[in-house]
């Protein structure tokens, strides 16, 4: 079903900006960010930027990037160059949807709106040289003017210039997901109306458990479509697995039950290996409890299914389970009922014609004299998107006579199958073209792009043979992986296997597992042969000779492999050497042999054109004698080699990048000459036992790093220097971090995490300027932070959770850029009459503060510094009062009070607050009016600020818990509560109509809370005894229900509440489900009310159609074992007519009696049929004309939107 395939972009971000201003601050530490976040991004240096016009390598780069940035400062209006690239920039966005951010730093956004300030100054002096060019001027104003009005990012609100990198950085990463998200919908003809059935089969709403089945042949795009409903839907359940190629795996991968364990793992994300066919009590229970979303795609045998359902049938409550399949039979045989399967036919013509053209002819057109051609092409086709997309990716600037002769090769076969159709394309390639595009078909499928290309492309054309299979749409790229569709890996194998049916030996390449045992065990290998990849886990023992490669001269690739599940062998190798070999072939550029059974490789090895060494988990003790050249070397990797003692010292390996020495647990020193490899990025050291030093002034020239995690002997610091970015010492024995670390200056994060024996850190440490993070925790005798004599701005985060720290330092509030600090179960920290220390109200940039189990009694008043803080957890403290200044706290997302036992009030409360959670505040009296959280700020440019920790309520919406606050259950402080509440919901459902129809924002969620209590608020004119309940369909509804809890031993830990909605329409039914409020349960023996609100934008009406009705099934989708739904009530809610037309949006609950609601639902037929203009900002309605023109595009808008919810559960 695809349409177009967006062209290869080289680069994630284009920074555009003015170098004199910013190159030597912001901009380098914005780079800097990217770069560390693997943002490929394009920065210009100043030989870019000579002569009168912008140079061709920048407009390159500007049309090959996805994302641009502008970082508008005082001085970019004075070059030309930047106005320059501002206008081609917007020229890129509008034609081709570039995305742009723009930043001001340090300049109003205003003033580059209208050029006003020194932007009025920059323009009269280019008005003044350009005088005789007046629309160059104009150009450069329009662009500024349509730059400043995008949502962007502006350093007089983020005042941080560190915080303001993070924002934007995480701005464009959240840009470049929903890009990569994006490509499931953009560029597929056909698809979103199939999305739409896939989904009216899945149901979602319901509480019931469901399985659909997606049927078509190969190349359809049944993959394509599974994987588009996947990512729409994912977010709505707690666990979820899209499984890929089960035929492949199931058969070549380990077998069933290694991919039974792989299921299970996705779904809890964790390394969970069973190993048996049976699923044990708790799997199973844990399975119960939860809604998963699973997708097998691709399956082929019905045992798969078969096998697997000792796991699907153990889902819990409103599980979906999609499988995409050839053979039907399997879904029939599974029992998947023919009302649940879903065909995927072949495009129409029309749609044919459209995913043809923009491969072939890009623009949906095709020239006069190809249209008679075209249609012959598409009658080949038959409708199938993978071949039309091979085959106009072939025919793209092709010439009538070279269409005129492929369409000749394909009438010569009597009846051209789907292979015939597609290998039109791989005769078109070049000869080492169709090489990599045959290894790529039997071993790299799945591989990262940037390792095929050391491996496989030709070192004087680096990238194009990759580049061109893409543009030929013969692979495609999914995120930074080479992926290759089921169909041509079946045409190259099928090339392979018919180069010689009968004999494997004298084929370019082998892959099953027979065929190369065949040859292996009988001595049949020829110099044929490229490359050989066996799966260890299909064979029994073989033995090999002495011999067993020696006729393979021309064996480039070799792999004997045994499948991982998490990162571990899911069985032992069955190779047996019954001698040393001789030899191995000397054009070998990639060697991979699981439990390699030798010592050493063979001493005559040439590792002339050797780039990648993987011997994992093998028997060698030093990797070959004597010196040795490896020019292309890059990749060594010997992890879990237990018997190794040293590094081989090559006589030149100029290109080694990488060295895995992951478990080596008898190498005991690293040798000097490691520092003589001047390009090694990475060295791994994890879990090597014996290592106890580094060698003494070992230098690195290159960035690089390091990871000594768990080398228990590793009682010194490393004595290193150079450009190391990241140190790992997590888990060692170390008892100081000494002065000479101030060497490293490029180090950019240091984990010492649980190295128990560490006393002291040096203050030297302030010396890294460029240190990010300081990870400490655990580290129970370190007893004093050390003094911190110079700023340090860039170091964002500092854990110290559960260390012996008594005293933080006064020169603490150095830490200027502190962004996240942990200070989790410091018992023994010295609190000034148990209050928070004073120290951290300095830290203005502060984010996330976490104190929980932290031994203090007080917060002080000056909490309000803080005015970065999003994160307060203050949870198992002593406090009893919280300072009345928290409520300044403007950024402030989350406060956590959970287990504070002495705290008796809350004060007012910030009103950006999006959760609270007081659970066991078993003293609280009484509750401050709750944040309104949605108010007159602008969401566009602020909802997306949140820190990483906030993500969650973005989806979930702003949650408050009081569970077990039993002093609150009382008469007075419960009518106080729900008269709250009412007004609450009535001013969220408000204001959060009045942003969508004013600013487009429809991100605001919705509103949970949860009490002590036994009965439904009295103004819920719909109460029902149950779970259930039904009503006539009117604008909206508040929803209640009373939830009996019954804790103990056998109660779960936390349970979470949903509501299954079911809206009954004229001619269709829409099921929804509705989330709540995740709560711990366990020491909860009472009653309690659970309340929210939550928006419904999704409901999709046809033109013409009407609501008749809706059903709502209250249910507990997650640990709800022994709790259960005493009564539920619902209350509609209605629009305000009179309001409505002045943009003043409100709603109105329902009167108690039947006149009061008849009126309000004529009240609400009249709004409907208003056509006020719902997106501006003046009073007026428009005039009969405006108001037609209008009516067709808000009306069937507002019938989607306008279900506005308050939950109250």
């Amino acid at each position: 079903m695809a349409s177009s395939s967006s062209s290869c972009c080289k680069f994630d971000v284009f920074l555009s900006f003015r170098g004199e201003d910013t190159r030597d601050n912001f901009t380098s530490h914005l780079y800097a960010a990217l770069c560390r976040k693997k943002i490929k991004t394009f920065i210009d240096d100043e030989e870019l930027r000579r002569g009168d016009d912008i140079s061709p390598a920048l407009l390159n780069a500007i049309q090959g990037s996805k994302i641009s940035v502008i970082i508008f400062s005082k001085d970019y209006a004075s070059s030309k160059w930047c106005l320059d690239e501002l206008v081609k920039i917007l020229d890129c966005k509008n034609l081709n949807g570039q995305m742009v951010v723009p930043v001001f730093y340090q300049v109003d956004p205003s003033d580059v709106r209208n050029q006003t300030g020194c932007f009025r100054d920059a323009f009269v002096k280019h008005q003044k040289q350009f005088k005789d060019m007046p629309e160059k001027a104009q150009n450069w104003k329009a662009a500024l003017t349509q730059a400043s009005n995008l949502s962007g990012w502006a350093s007089k609100e983020i005042r941080s210039e560190a915080q303001l990198v993070d924002v934007v950085v995480k701005d464009i990463l959240k840009k470049l997901e929903n890009v990569t998200a994006s490509t499931y919908s953009d560029g597929f003809v056909g698809l979103n109306s199939r999305i739409q059935k896939i989904k009216s089969l899945l149901c979602i709403g319901l509480p019931d458990f469901r399985t659909i089945g997606i049927w078509g042949m190969g190349g359809i795009g049944k993959t394509t479509l599974a994987g588009a409903v996947f990512k729409l839907i994912s977010r709505e359940f707690e666990g979820k697995c899209f499984m890929p190629n089960v035929r492949e795996e199931s058969e070549n991968g380990g077998g069933l039950v290694y991919l039974r364990d792989r299921v299970v793992s996705e779904i809890f994300q964790e390394d969970i290996k069973i190993g048996t066919p049976y699923l044990p009590d708790y799997i199973v229970e844990r399975l119960n409890r939860m809604k998963v979303l699973m997708v097998l795609d691709d399956v082929n045998k019905v045992r798969q299914l078969h096998y697997l359902a000792c796991v699907l049938d153990q889902f819990g409550p409103g599980s979906r389970i999609i499988i995409t399949t050839r053979d039907k039979r399997i879904l029939d045989d599974f029992g998947v009922c023919d009302t649940d399967i879903y065909e995927v036919n072949k495009l129409r013509f029309h749609e044919a014609l459209v995913l043809f053209s923009n491969f072939a002819f890009k623009e949906n057109q095709c020239p006069g004299d190809l249209l008679a051609l075209l249609e012959r092409v598409l009658k080949y086709a038959n409708g199938n998107p993978l071949a039309l997309r091979v085959l106009g990716s072939f025919f793209h600037r092709k010439s009538k006579s070279d269409w005129e002769k492929a369409l000749e090769n394909l009438n010569r076969i009597s009846d051209p199958d789907i292979y015939d159709v597609l290998k039109i394309s791989y005769n078109d390639l070049r000869p080492e073209e169709k090489s990599m595009f045959l290894d790529i078909a039997c071993f790299f499928a799945g591989e990262k792009k940037d390792f095929l290309t050391c491996i496989l492309d030709d070192p004087n054309f680096p990238h194009c043979g990759l580049n061109v299979l893409i543009e030929k749409s013969l692979i495609t790229m999914s995120g930074y992986d080479i992926q290759m569709h089921d169909l041509l890996q079946e045409m190259g194998r099928e090339i392979v296997r018919q180069e010689c049916v009968k004999e494997p030996g004298k084929r370019s390449r082998l892959w099953y597992h027979e065929d190369v045992c065949h040859v292996l065990k009988k001595n049949k290998g020829t110099d044929a042969i490229e490359g050989i990849f066996l799966n260890l886990s299909q064979i029994g023992d073989i033995h090999l000779n002495s011999r067993a490669f020696a006729n393979m001269s021309n064996l480039r690739l070799l792999k004997f492999y045994m499948p991982e599940h998490r990162g571990l062998p899911i069985m032992s190798s069955n190779v047996r050497l019954d001698e040393d070999l001789e030899c191995l072939p000397e054009e070998l550029r990639y060697l991979y042999w699981h439990e390699y059974p030798l010592k050493t490789l063979p001493l005559d090895f040439d590792l002339e054109n050797l780039i990648a060494l993987h011997l994992p988990c093998s028997e060698v003790e030093q990797i070959w004698k004597g010196q040795k050249e490896a020019f292309k070397l890059k990749f060594i990797d010997l992890h879990d080699s237990h018997n190794l003692t040293s590094i081989p010292e090559p006589l030149e390996a100029p290109n080694l990048e990488r060295i895995n020495l992951c478990n080596c647990t008898n190498l005991s020193y690293i040798p000097l000459y490691v520092q003589n490899f001047h390009n090694l990025g990475s060295l791994s050291l994890k879990g090597c036992k014996s290592l106890r030093c580094f060698p003494r002034n070992i230098h690195f020239r290159s960035p690089i790093e390091i990871d000594c995690a768990w080398c228990v002997n590793l009682t010194e610091f490393p004595q290193i220097s150079g450009k190391v970015v990241k140190l790992r010492l997590w888990y060692t024995p170390i008892e100081e971090v000494p002065s000479s670390i101030e060497c490293l200056t490029n180090l950019e994060t240091l984990d010492l995490r649980l190295c128990e024996r560490l006393k002291r850190v040096s203050t030297s440490i302030c010396k890294l300027k460029s240190l990010g993070s300081l990870l400490l925790a655990f580290c129970s005798n370190l007893e004093g932070f050390p003094e911190i004599l110079e700023k340090m701005e860039l170091l964002e985060t500092l854990d110290l959770e559960r260390t012996g720290v008594k005293e933080l330092p006064p020169s603490f509030e150095n830490l200027q850029g502190l962004r996240q600090l942990s200070l989790i179960g410091c018992s023994e920290l010295k609190c000034s009459g148990w209050v928070l220390p004073t120290r951290i109200s300095k830290l203005s940039s502060l984010e996330r503060l976490q104190l929980s189990g932290c031994e203090i009694k007080e917060i002080p008043e000056d909490i309000d510094c803080l005015s970065s803080l999003e994160v307060l957890d203050l949870s198992g403290s002593k406090i009893e009062i919280l300072p009345t200044s928290i409520g300044q706290l403007s950024r402030l997302r989350q406060l956590n009070l959970l287990d504070c036992n002495m705290l008796q009030s809350i004060p007012e409360l910030p009103r950006g607050l999006l959760r609270l959670n007081a659970q066991n505040c078993r003293r609280l009296r009484s509750l401050p009016e709750l944040p309104s959280c949605l108010e007159d700020q602008d969401f566009s440019t602020k909802w997306h600020t949140l820190s990483d920790g906030s993500q969650e309520i973005c989806i979930y919406g702003r949650i408050f818990i009081f569970a077990n606050c039993l002093k609150l259950n009382e008469k007075a402080n419960n009518k106080s509560i729900w008269a709250e509440m009412q007004k609450r919901i009535h001013h969220l459902a408000t204001v959060s109509l009045r942003l969508f129809y004013q600013k487009g924002i429809d991100e605001s969620r919705g509103i949970s809370i949860c009490l002590p209590g036994r009965a439904i608020p009295d103004w819920f004119g719909n109460q029902s005894l149950g779970s259930s309940i039904t009503i006539q369909l009117l604008i909206g509804f508040a929803l209640s229900a009373v939830i009996e809890f019954v804790g103990g031993s056998d109660a779960d830990e936390s349970c979470y509440f949903r509501v299954g909605c079911k809206y009954s329409f004229e001619q269709f039914c829409e099921l929804f489900d509705h989330s709540f409020i995740l709560v711990d349960s366990a020491s909860i023996n009472s009653d309690h009310v659970i309340l929210g609100f939550d928006h419904c934008w999704d409901i999709g009406l046809p033109e013409g159609d009407r609501r008749t009705a809706v059903s709502f099934h209250f249910f507990i989708s997650h640990g709800g074992k022994g709790h259960k739904v005493k009564c539920c009530g619902v209350n509609p809610v209605y629009a305000n007519p009179d309001q409505a037309k002045t943009n003043a949006f409100t709603l109105k609950f329902a009167a108690s009696n039947e006149e009061e609601c008849a009126q309000h639902g004529k009240l609400h037929n009249n709004f409907l049929d208003n056509k006020a203009d719902m997106t501006g900002t003046t009073d007026s309605v428009r005039s009969s004309d405006e108001d037609e023109q209008r009516s067709s595009s808000f009306s069937p808008f507002f019938r989607k939107r306008c279900a506005v919810f308050a939950f109250l559960m």
